[in-house]
């Protein structure tokens, strides 16, 4: 019985370290959205910032005008090939966080239903020691009392004592 109760405090402590490690999961991946926001955030101000200083399509400039005034067609090129490799880059990163979160759904239901099930198995222990208690304490108390011995059964026992009395001799 007690191997039981050490069982189900091993159990116990075994659900709490998963449900901390699980916390620990979670505040990590809320971390890493945050960041991925940030990084997201920097993108769509680059964006705008490219976007904003481009040159008006209507205008004429010169070569050494355009190069002192803002990047070029290639620069820009360049910037919109890494911001859709990063956006792709966030995406991907994104769909893993889903599904991180989702597989920590499932682990943390995994878990409480576990706990549940050693919930109920302490408390099945707790109701047949209870039992066994309640039993053993009966058949001590029985054993304890003198057997009470019908009518029929008398002169047995009495031919009983007389020849435990009579090897005594």
């Amino acid at each position: 019985m007690n191997t039981t109760h050490n069982s189900g405090t091993q159990e116990a402590a075994h659900l709490e370290k998963l449900r901390d490690q699980i916390s620990t999961d979670i505040e990590t991946m809320h971390q890493k959205e945050a960041s991925l926001r940030e990084y997201e955030q920097k993108l769509r101000n680059l964006v705008d910032q490219v976007q904003h200083t481009r040159p008006p399509q209507g205008a004429v400039a010169s070569n050494h005008h355009q190069a002192s005034a803002g990047p070029t067609q290639s620069d820009l090129d360049s910037a919109w090939e890494k911001y859709n490799r990063a956006h792709a880059l966030l995406e991907a990163a994104r769909r893993g966080l889903s599904d991180d979160r989702l597989a920590l759904k499932d682990r943390e239901e995994q878990v409480m239903i576990r706990e549940q099930e050693v919930a109920r198995r302490e408390a099945w222990v707790k109701v047949r020691e209870a039992e066994v208690a309640a039993k053993t304490k009966a058949m001590e108390q029985t054993a304890a009392k003198p057997a009470k011995t019908s009518f029929t059964m008398a002169p047995f026992l009495a031919a009983k004592n007389l020849l435990h009395i009579g090897k005594g001799s």
